[in-house]
């Protein structure tokens, strides 16, 4: 009994602190730039005065949560997926969140090639290594923001491409191409230990996949490989008594009782649900549009030029940085427009407006749904490369523009006011 009040206890403990705290830090640029960050809500009478235009202040706002119950993980975390188990040790990400603050996980859709090596990238405690390092691959079709994840599994041994120089990165992977990874993982080689057409024979004899997949097999999800993932933590790895688990609890990547609380390390012989958690299929940073084609232009049809070149330019600037490109929300630019006018109609340059509402509040006010915000503002500045130029040549408004929390952006002009939204 005292054992398992001591795991509810880790496990409580671990829910909580693993929620991202409430952060918020506010963005802008103008003509004489002073980027300080926001203060936190602690400190909200610090915040500079909505009247003062000496405020050029970047910045991003992060929140997510939920109250979690010691029951949550009982039984041995039992009555929780394995994708939610799996986010919980930091193994496994969502697609930011759902309407209740839950992390989306979007574990009915079907995962791309380049996902799915992530996946197993971060699975094998592999994606600090991977992003820090200068790792390369042969393969063009790789997404930006996944090519170092790509570059660390070839150079591991752990992906060789179909064929022709190419890795099909965009491409739905199938069961048995993901089981392939894993097996490679736990240092298995395809063509002596299984074959890639038929991975599943060897998981299922090491008990990762109980029976579950085969030639017939149709559809995979991102929720199927949460399943098989965390199966994977309890397999050995090849000629060892170590599993996985032990191996990353030993690397200091998870910890053990947490992981205990939740039953990693124990490969389950029943089906594991694929998510506790309401779940619906998100868009994928890795399939957002191109900043140079012709469909990112058509995205923001609905903006004036000004406000459509600063889309395409921002989006330039993170495909220099090998980050993917944002969506362009309209609804999100009537609040960036609606901004930009009221602070040329009521003379303030700030991102608080004299009724105190800061660029979340006006967010929200729109029935956004906000996980991550930053904000970016700018006047005087003539052009849309300009005022582009002013925000990359200041650190902190450089740091939302290149945020790797944002998926959608919106931008307003209007008399030489400019302001940028973005949302993750």
């Amino acid at each position: 009994m005292a054992i398992i009040k001591r795991l509810v206890t880790v496990a409580l403990f671990f829910l909580t602190c693993a929620l991202l705290t409430f952060v918020t830090v506010t963005a802008a640029a103008g003509d004489d730039s002073n980027a300080v960050p926001a203060p936190t809500e602690a400190t909200r009478a610090e915040f500079p005065s909505a009247k003062s235009n000496e405020s050029d202040a970047a910045g991003a706002e992060a929140e997510a949560g939920a109250e979690a119950e010691a029951e949550a993980v009982s039984s041995a975390g039992m009555n929780i997926g394995a994708a939610a188990k799996l986010n919980l040790l930091g193994l496994f990400r969502g697609v930011g969140v759902l309407a209740d603050g839950s992390p989306n996980l979007s574990v009915d859709r079907a995962p791309t090639r380049a996902e799915a090596v992530a996946m197993v990238v971060r699975l094998i405690g592999g994606e600090a290594e991977a992003l820090s390092g200068n790792w390369k691959s042969p393969f063009a079709d790789v997404p930006e923001w996944a090519k170092p994840y790509v570059g660390y599994a070839y150079g591991n041994n752990l992906v060789f491409g179909v064929g022709g120089g190419e890795f099909s990165g965009y491409s739905v992977i199938t069961a048995s191409e993901y089981i392939t990874l894993v097996l490679r993982s736990l240092g298995y080689a395809s063509g002596t230990d299984f074959e890639c057409n038929k991975a599943w024979v060897l998981s299922d004899e090491i008990g990762i996949t109980g029976g579950r997949y085969n030639a017939e097999t149709k559809h995979f999800s991102r929720g199927n490989a949460a399943e098989i993932a965390f199966n994977a933590l309890g397999a050995r790895m090849k000629g060892s008594e170590n599993t996985l688990c032990a191996l990353l609890i030993g690397e200091g990547l998870i910890m053990e009782e947490t992981a205990s609380a939740l039953g990693a390390g124990v490969i389950s012989t029943i089906p594991i649900p694929m998510s506790g958690l309401p779940q619906s299929p998100a868009p994928e940073p890795a399939v957002a549009p191109k900043a140079e084609s012709g469909q990112a232009h058509d995205a923001a049809l609905g903006a004036s030029d000004m406000e459509r070149e600063v889309f395409i330019l921002v989006n330039k600037e993170r495909e220099k940085a090998g980050l993917y490109a944002l969506a362009w929300s309209e609804e999100l630019a009537a609040v960036a427009r609606a901004h930009s006018t009221d602070m040329a109609v009521r003379k303030y340059f700030n991102h608080i407006n004299p009724e105190g509402e800061k660029p979340p509040d006006r967010m929200r006010g729109a029935g956004l749904a906000v996980w991550y915000s930053a904000e970016n503002i700018a006047r005087g500045h003539k052009t849309a490369e300009a005022v582009v130029a002013a925000w990359m040549a200041s650190a902190t408004h450089r740091s939302a523009v290149l945020s790797e929390h944002a998926v959608s952006i919106g931008v307003g002009f209007y008399e030489f006011y400019w302001t940028m939204n973005l949302i993750g």
